[in-house]
């Protein structure tokens, strides 16, 4: 009698947990369709251009030619004041009627810190959000007379970014100023546009890792090409478009991510003579990118027809040395490499002092980079390269393996403050171009 009324006592509750399951699928399905729908709702918002932060209005400071210095604010990472840091910035027309594949050191500071106003202007996008639009701000004291930072609209929300994983995410987010300049010696004038990239953001994390299948004539990081091919349309448009009958001119930059878009982007125009890419309305190009992964496996990266593109490394970030050159990639252009933190003779110990100083001087707090970065780095990669001998491995277990184990056991959050933006412009107003080594 007791097996039997255990049998009749459990039905109910067999019962019972399949309704709790079904609730629980019919909550599941609920939500999955209720954040479709929402999902649905964003998309029409984009093609309607409604629901989104307007882009500021420019105040261009029309004085503001020639030669001079200009105090350029943005957003950083770990400030001490509010996360908004100053760097004070050169400007100088006449660097574009100089020779391109000529090293500028004033010029590759300038770039580093329009880099970092790239990325700060996503806050401004954001909706409900009090951060200034940075890059209008920046540019217009520079004396640009127009600044378009529409790509940061649908591409700064969280709500963007889910939308972004779902969809996939190789877009890219972007400043495009342009302004006349005109040479001090001979009185010519030029049209430059200038293309600051913003850096990984949100889920173009995605878009990092969608290396493609490197079967093509050049071998170019599908996601960042994908980027770039953007950018590259928009200027193509806007050079059609365009009736001053001046030159043009364009100076390209970007950290990290925005790096490797950058790089791509002058490699286009360096193409341009042999028809292979799309951007084919630039006379001459400038480019400085920062902390640039490698983003190629092409093998005439390193021609001398890509001399104009200054890729500006830390000797102890680990981005620039993935991906792996074990694997095959390079970057277009030169390598411009700071000093080492963690350099041997006297100089390099002055040298790192000044960077130090150099840091807390515009974040407000001590420079958090240590001796022991690189090594490390490099021990991270390793274990990378030990575990597959090319990314097509790295779906394998002992890829997988290799990877999970190098990441683990790596501390990221010191490893990346070598690779931040402010470390960087640290280390450019500390040196000189004699100081960096050219490879």
């Amino acid at each position: 009698m007791s097996l039997g009324r255990g049998d009749r006592r459990s039905k109910p509750r067999r019962r019972g947990a399949l309704l709790a399951l079904l609730v629980a699928v019919a909550v599941l399905d609920s939500a999955t369709l209720a954040g479709a729908a929402v999902l649905h709702a964003r998309r029409l918002d984009r093609v309607s251009g409604s629901n989104a932060v307007s882009a500021p209005a420019l105040d261009a400071d029309d004085g503001a030619t020639g030669a001079f210095t200009a105090t350029v604010d943005y957003a950083a990472l770990f400030s001490a004041d509010g996360h908004q840091v100053s760097s004070e910035v050169a400007w100088d027309d006449d660097w574009f009627f100089s020779d391109p594949t000529s090293y500028n050191h004033e010029l590759a500071h300038t770039c580093a810190v329009l880099s970092a106003v790239a990325n700060a202007e996503s806050a401004y996008y954001q909706q409900g959000s009090d951060a200034p639009p940075y890059a209008e701000r920046a540019f217009a004291q520079l004396g640009f007379d127009e600044v378009c930072t529409d790509s940061y609209r649908y591409r700064s929300e969280v709500l963007d970014e889910v939308l972004g994983v779902v969809e996939g995410n190789d877009v890219v987010a972007y400043t495009l100023a342009t302004k006349r300049v005109r040479s001090s010696v001979t009185g010519e004038e030029r049209l430059l546009t200038v293309v600051a990239v913003r850096g990984s953001y949100g889920s173009e994390w995605l878009s990092n890792a969608r290396l493609g299948d490197g079967s093509g004539d050049d071998g170019d990081h599908l996601g960042f090409t994908l980027a770039a091919q953007e950018i590259a349309a928009d200027l193509e448009e806007r050079a059609a478009s365009d009736d001053s009958g001046l030159e043009r001119v364009y100076l390209f930059c970007g950290h990290s991510r925005g790096g490797a878009v950058a790089s791509l982007l002058a490699s286009y125009a360096d193409d341009a003579a042999s028809g292979a890419h799309a951007l084919t309305s630039a006379d001459d190009v400038y480019a400085y990118a920062f902390a640039t992964p490698r983003c190629t496996t092409a093998a005439d990266a390193r021609d001398a027809r890509y001399d104009n593109v200054f890729n500006v490394l830390n000797p102890s970030d680990v981005v620039p040395m993935l991906l792996p050159a074990a694997w095959g990639y390079d970057r277009y252009g030169r390598d411009v490499w700071l000093p080492a933190l963690d350099g041997a003779s006297a100089r390099d110990a002055e040298l790192a002092g000044a960077m130090s100083e150099a840091y807390a001087r515009t974040m407000g707090s001590a420079c958090p980079c240590e001796p022991g970065d690189r090594a490390a780095a490099e021990a991270l990669v390793a274990g990378v390269v030990a575990g597959a001998s090319g990314p097509e491995e790295l779906l394998t277990p002992s890829g997988l393996g290799g990877l999970a184990g190098s990441c683990l056991g790596a501390d990221w959050g010191q490893l990346l403050t070598d690779h931040y933006p402010n470390t960087y412009v640290a280390w450019l107003e500390a040196t000189s171009a004699g100081d960096l080594t050219l490879s």
